[in-house]
């Protein structure tokens, strides 16, 4: 069995590897919804593409390899992207620094897609959103863990 950095397992759809069942379970909603994941349609879904965060650069006579983010989904119409979606239960703090390059550089923020096996649907909302309700999340552990000491 294989799992990624997060514990998550590995799973095979469609012969598409994703990196969580959520993950998964996501492209099967989008592909239920209809959305086309061929580029030639205009109005199309990409999956695990490379977006640009940083330019690369030379500095003293030396070249600096850009700065990349892999994204869950990206959105596009056309040659621009519209949207983009990573299906994500935490952020660490490199991932919270890369939502911000992103949103400097695209003018809007990522959409974290959480599933809740509850309910068996996403949650969407912004990135910056998930950080701040995360961060609320762990002052509550905090205080308990305080309270219980």
């Amino acid at each position: 069995m294989v799992y990624n950095k997060y514990s998550n397992k590995k799973i095979t759809v469609d012969g598409i590897k994703f990196d969580s069942k959520a993950e998964a379970r996501y492209y099967e909603k989008l592909k239920a919804a209809g959305v086309s994941f061929m580029p030639l349609t205009g109005k199309y879904c990409a999956m695990q593409e490379d977006i640009i965060l940083q330019d690369s650069f030379v500095l003293d006579g030396k070249k600096h390899q850009p700065i990349k983010y892999k994204a869950d989904f990206v959105f596009h119409d056309g040659q621009n992207i519209v949207k983009v979606v990573d299906v994500k239960g935490y952020q660490d703090s490199l991932s919270k620094l890369k939502m911000k390059m992103f949103a400097s550089r695209y003018g809007f923020p990522v959409i974290f897609a959480k599933y809740e096996r509850s309910r068996d649907l996403f949650i969407e909302m912004s990135c910056f959103e998930s950080a701040y309700l995360q961060g609320q999340r762990a002052k509550v552990r905090a205080e308990r863990k305080r309270a219980l000491t």
